[in-house]
C-alpha cells in the first residue's frame, strides 16, 4: 500500500533516537521535507525511544522507512 505520509520509529536506546532526530529530521525525501520528532507514548520506560515522523512521501514503504532509520541503531 501507500504510505499516509507520517509512521512511528520505535528504538531501544534513546542514544540512537536521539541520533536519528538530529541526523534526519528536516531530510529531504523525493518532494518532501520530513520531520522527526519524539512521539508522545503511554510508557515513561519508552518516552525516549520511540519516535514520530511525518511528511513522508506516499510511495515510500515501511521497508524503506526501516532501512532510513535502521543506521541508527
Amino acid at each position: 500500500g501507500q504510505s499516509l505520509g507520517y509512521g512511528f520509529v520505535n528504538y531501544v536506546d534513546p542514544k540512537d533516537a536521539e541520533k536519528a532526530i538530529n541526523t534526519l529530521n528536516g531530510l529531504r525525501l523525493q518532494t518532501k521535507t520530513i520531520k522527526v520528532s519524539y512521539a508522545r507514548p503511554s510508557s515513561a520506560s519508552i518516552r525516549d525511544a520511540n519516535l514520530y515522523v511525518s511528511g513522508l512521501p506516499k510511495p515510500m514503504t515501511q521497508k524503506e522507512l526501516e532501512q532510513l532509520f535502521s543506521q541508527y541503531g
